[in-house]
């Protein structure tokens, strides 16, 4: 991951993180350009959304549909497997 300076636009490394919450981490991050800038500074680095959930997510979702779904419509819809196709 490449952090830049707010400073000076320079490459920083990350020097340790620290966890807020499972999805939010605060990296804490001081400059390359030590000779002209050097300055430290915290970036918070936040998961923001799925653009495609994972697989376990959908297949839990697609079966909480189906199961308050009636079961003949359940039954008819199964029996349309090309649609899954």
């Amino acid at each position: 991951m490449l952090i830049q300076c707010p400073n000076c636009q320079s490459k920083a490394r990350i020097g340790s993180t620290n966890a807020i919450t499972l999805t939010i981490r605060d990296l804490y991050c001081q400059c390359s350009n030590v000779k002209d800038c050097g300055c430290t500074f915290v970036v918070t680095l936040a998961f923001k959304n799925y653009l495609n959930p994972p697989v376990n997510d959908t297949q839990q979702l697609a079966a909480s549909l189906l199961r308050q779904l009636p079961k003949e419509q359940r039954r008819e819809l199964l029996a349309q497997g090309d649609l899954f196709n």
